[in-house]
């Protein structure tokens, strides 16, 4: 049985390299759809259910049902790109028409308004979307609801997408040489410059004003509303980032490289980066609850990503109710907001040996605190208690919370108080368990093997 055991030890330090560390970014789905020979380049998600297309060579908007595969074409008079979703209405650049179709997302009825020049961005904002007419030059700001232009400001904007971006009462557009960004007081009209120093190529707003630009030399920078360079943060080598340069709700950035078909998310100064396989994206766009939606150039297919870190538990502690009772404090945070549960896990040992294993629920106590109450089951031995803690797409915490010493059948003390014992991810907790579970089916695989040796000899 030697080389058995081996085998085992070298299996199971093989799935324990595999461990990776709990990380923010996903791939929720992947879906396909009919079409073979044209290839949607833009893309707006209504919801879940009902995401448009773009769809060029056929001058059409396409309603696509993810789930059910269905489609629905809508003609226009023009060549559509630029894609958004607006408060029940399907907005699209149309190209070579010096014009803007809105699409009613029910009916499906068509309105266009001619402009003075071909549109090459668009930016939704609570009043309006702002289009950039870098022919003319200018932006101006359209209200699809009442189908008229609201504001029209003169700007050398630049002929791209991704070059706009609204933060904190304040509209920020690449001037056309690209080694500029001008910010425009939504109130009072007027405008400054702030000067780059290098060529930048995409915009997205930051958290609590100002914007953030990408580099050609690889670099993410934030300016302020000052005009003055807060934060500088290196992008993996190699990145070149596919428009539009997206945020989270949170604050975070999130990024779409097609050369590496990779998706990354900037935190703090921190980047973290997933690889799509062969998938290739191509015009992200973010949908409901910090999804982000990307057509696959590859295949014909839509990707979706979510951006959603595994919640934070501060403390964990046990406190004792009575002779048997005790109660399981937690304090949980969570970056998105999207705490789905929090219980607790009681290990009950007898003599070192796990005799009793049970879960409660925690409810919320007071603001970021769960509590759970739980009884011992032991006359003698140890009670070993754990706080695990998941979000709405299943990335899990845990932490230690304490460990009850009983002598006939009462609790006698508590060790690991508030603040003490924090654990590390529930992937290591999770793996172990499995991997006992594995060992049998590799005994029983290295028996049968064993046996039909034998006979052949």
């Amino acid at each position: 049985m030697k080389a058995e055991s081996a085998l085992i030890t070298a299996l199971a330090l093989f799935l324990l390299t595999t461990i990776q560390p709990a990380i923010s970014v996903k791939l929720l789905g992947y879906y396909e759809f009919r079409l073979r020979e044209d290839l949607p380049t833009h893309i707006a998600v209504e919801d879940q259910d009902r995401v448009w297309l773009s769809l060029p060579s056929r001058m059409e908007v396409v309603l696509f049902m993810p789930k059910t595969g269905e489609m629905f074409a809508i003609s226009l008079p023009g060549l559509p790109s630029k894609i958004l979703y607006y408060e029940g209405l399907v907005v699209v650049a149309l190209g070579k028409a010096k014009s803007v179709a809105v699409i009613d997302a029910r009916t499906f009825d068509v309105d266009t308004l001619k402009l003075k020049a071909d549109v090459v961005d668009m930016y939704p904002t609570k009043d309006g979307i702002w289009l950039a007419l870098p022919d003319v030059p200018q932006v101006v700001l359209f209200s699809p609801l009442e189908r008229k232009v609201l504001r029209e400001v003169s700007l050398n904007v630049a002929a791209g997408e991704g070059i706009m971006a609204e933060s904190d009462g304040r509209l920020w557009v690449i001037d056309k040489s690209y080694r500029s960004l001008l910010t425009v007081d939504t109130a009072s009209g007027s405008v400054k410059a702030y000067d780059v120093g290098n060529q930048t190529y995409l915009l997205a707003p930051a958290k609590g004003g100002g914007v953030w630009a990408v580099t050609v030399e690889g670099y993410l920078i934030r300016v302020t509303n000052d005009l003055k360079l807060a934060e500088k943060v290196a992008l993996p080598a190699g990145t070149v980032v596919a428009p539009p340069l997206l945020s989270t709700d949170y604050g975070s950035l999130v990024y779409f490289c097609r050369p590496r078909n990779s998706v990354g998310e900037v935190f703090d100064g921190s980047v973290e980066e997933i690889r799509l396989g062969l998938m290739s994206p191509w015009h992200p766009t973010k949908g409901p609850d910090d999804t982000f939606w990307f057509i696959d150039i590859t295949r014909n297919g839509i990707g979706v990503v979510t951006i959603s870190r595994p919640p934070t538990i501060r403390s964990a502690w046990v406190e004792k109710l009575g002779d048997k009772a005790f109660r399981v404090f937690a304090e949980v945070e969570d970056r998105e907001g999207d705490v789905k549960n929090v219980v607790a896990v009681v290990e009950q040992y007898v003599g070192g040996r796990l005799v009793l294993n049970s879960t409660f629920g925690m409810g919320m106590a007071q603001g970021r605190a769960y509590a759970g109450d739980g009884n011992v089951g032991i006359e003698e031995g140890i009670v070993k208690v754990k706080v695990l803690a998941s979000d709405a797409v299943n990335n899990v915490a845990y932490s230690h919370a304490g460990n009850i010493t009983v002598k006939d059948g009462v609790i006698v003390g508590i060790e690991l108080k508030k603040g003490e014992g924090q654990g590390a991810g529930i992937q290591v907790y999770v793996l172990v368990s499995e991997l006992l579970l594995l060992i049998p089916v590799v005994l029983a695989v290295l028996y049968v093997l064993r046996k039909r040796f034998y006979k052949r000899k």
